[in-house]
């Protein structure tokens, strides 16, 4: 099963390094993810699906701010710098708006990028990974908002990867880097 790994990296993770919080308890219903499925007018990928509806849906994780101090208003150092975590969007019950699937869409449908439903984004970073219309994974870019980057990975390769990313950057800050 593709999610196995994932699962298996969450039961496991260092939580002297990592903070980490997700639905837990108020996961979504197949009829919650269909609804939100009509609305974009399109299925998402089966492996999202079964993440969002696990406890481990609306993710939020991030390096513990005494290993990595948050960046101040008007800090400057190289961009990698500001990327101490991710996000994962969900659709739990009571979610808060920042990490609401179904709100982040709203607001690129605002936008006119309904097309695309952002699902993860490394916090401190205004791109996002979104799913098209076709359930493929494609970067956006602030700076090109209308270029589309399909990214030939699984969502479950994708966020172990951006994880393992997360881990090497957390030890660049550690290390005094940056």
């Amino acid at each position: 099963m593709p999610l196995d790994d994932v699962f298996e990296f969450f039961r496991h993770y260092d939580r002297e390094t990592y903070e980490v919080f997700a639905c837990q308890g108020n996961e979504p219903t197949d009829d919650d993810i269909v609804d939100f499925e009509r609305e974009v007018g399109y299925r998402l990928p089966d492996d999202f699906r079964e993440f969002t509806k696990s406890s481990l849906g609306g993710l939020y994780m991030a390096v513990r701010e005494e290993l990595w101090p948050r960046p101040k208003p008007y800090a400057v150092g190289p961009f990698w710098s500001f990327l101490y975590g991710l996000n994962v969007f969900g659709i739990a019950t009571d979610i808060p708006d920042w990490l609401d699937i179904r709100v982040r869409w709203r607001q690129f449908r605002d936008q006119a990028w309904a097309d695309l439903i952002p699902f993860l984004q490394r916090i401190g970073d205004a791109d996002a990974y979104c799913f098209n219309t076709d359930g493929q994974i494609v970067e956006w870019s602030h700076d090109e908002p209308d270029e589309r980057r399909v990214v030939d990975m699984t969502f479950p390769d994708l966020l172990l990867q951006e994880i393992h990313e997360l881990d090497e950057r957390k030890n660049r800050k550690i290390q005094g880097e940056g």
